[in-house]
């Protein structure tokens, strides 16, 4: 161990014997001692207030995964991640962690001093495996990094015994929040992993994985550099509260006349008695539709759109009638059509009167396609059928014709 960081030094060639998975008792006594010390240690870090002295985080850090140390590196030791942002000449040797975090043994989990680890992460490390984060790394909150298995088999899982798995994060690796990475998992250098990823298959280094499971979907290299100057930068917290940077409604969620009920009904959650509202609102705006010309049930709700948009872009943007109030084309009639036309322009204005039509107009043209393709259907399966009965009766005049000796000469 380097008494220059809190991480092994890392290199090209595989130090050590690697065992893919080691079994062990972990409800021996002496495995739940360290556990229990490991726990105390990170329930004391994890009390620890962000704004508490550097070198008071750094002795908390250093009780967790170093609890044997010699502590009078403990002042070398104590320049942390964030530290180097004010003085770029400060080498970090331990890494900036914001509780809560929770870590099961620490004892073979090294973390490199430079290394950023955000909130509520979960380390299941094992006292039979390192996990091994590298330098540079930036981890987002709510990550799980899981060393530590149990068989599949039943009468072996009921041995309570534990599996031990090594994992390794190379250098400069970004893991987006709520990531889980499994046991026996390598990820190299570089890397970047999209959030909510569940990572069970190595990562090469220098790439963009993403999914569950993840799966590499990019190289870094071919991504494109950013633009000088086409970034806006705020280098004082005063330039950054003065930025207007919000991000705008949709148009068409926008009135002309201050709030109403339709804005409010388009931000409710979709569950509970607004979710309730709002899929009224879309029978309502159905009805609307119907009354504009479109004709069609709400049955037809679910089709899907042409160019992806969808029809629930009109979710809570017209105000729903009573159900025994629901338009429709029996009812409509030019005074109807003319009051859903007045209630689109005052709800919606111009641009979005626009917009709703220019919706309603492919949702009609898709509907047209849609009867066609099931009136083809029809036509097709009663050709089929009116052949289908010709050859059964062609076939019971011939049969008779042979049984009885009448019919045409050449049978």
């Amino acid at each position: 161990m380097s008494s220059d960081s809190t991480i092994a030094s890392m290199s090209d060639d595989n130090e050590g014997t690697h065992f893919p998975e080691v079994v062990f008792p972990a409800g021996n006594s002496d495995f739940r001692a360290v556990r229990n010390r490991c726990a105390r240690a990170c329930r004391e870090f994890n009390n620890t207030p962000d704004d508490a002295d550097p070198e008071e985080r750094s002795q908390k850090w250093l009780d967790i995964v170093r609890p044997d140390r010699d502590r009078t590196e403990d002042c070398i030791l104590a320049v942390t991640h964030d530290q180097t942002f004010a003085n770029p000449a400060l080498t970090a040797k331990t890494p900036f962690v914001k509780p809560p975090i929770s870590i099961d043994y620490g004892i073979r989990l090294y973390v490199g001093g430079s290394t950023f680890i955000n909130r509520n992460c979960t380390i299941m490390d094992t006292p039979v495996a390192d996990v091994v984060i590298g330098e540079g790394c930036n981890i987002g909150p709510g990550c799980t990094i899981t060393g530590v298995a149990h068989p599949l088999r039943l009468d072996e899982r009921l041995q309570r015994y534990s599996m031990g798995q090594p994992v390794t994060i190379g250098n400069d690796v970004w893991i987006g929040a709520n990531v889980t990475i499994l046991g026996g998992i390598t990820i190299g250098d570089g890397a970047v992993i999209g959030a909510c990823s569940l990572v069970k298959h190595d990562v090469p280094p220098m790439t963009v994985a993403f999914g569950s499971p993840a799966r590499v979907v990019a190289r870094l290299s071919d991504i494109k550099p950013t633009v000088p100057g086409s970034a806006v930068t705020a280098t004082t917290l005063a330039d950054a509260v003065g930025l207007g940077n919000r991000l705008p409604m949709r148009r068409f969620f926008t009135s002309t006349k201050g709030p109403s009920s339709c804005e409010v009904s388009a931000s409710a959650p979709p569950g509970g008695q607004d979710g309730g509202r709002r899929r009224r609102g879309r029978r309502g705006a159905n009805g609307v539709v119907d009354s504009v010309g479109v004709g069609e049930d709400e049955d037809e709700d679910e089709d899907d759109d042409e160019d992806g948009l969808g029809f629930d872009l009109l979710d809570g943007v017209v105000v729903s009638p009573p159900r025994r109030h629901r338009f429709s084309v029996a009812s409509s009639g030019s005074s109807l059509r003319t009051a859903a036309q007045s209630l689109l322009t005052e709800r919606l204005g111009s641009s979005g009167e626009r917009e709703v039509r220019g919706l309603l107009q492919r949702r009609s043209r898709q509907q047209l396609r849609s009867r066609r393709s099931e009136v083809q259907t029809i036509a097709v399966m009663t050709l089929v059928i009116a052949l289908l009965t010709a050859f059964f009766f062609a076939g019971v005049y011939l049969g008779a014709s042979r049984g009885s000796g009448f019919g045409p000469a050449y049978l």
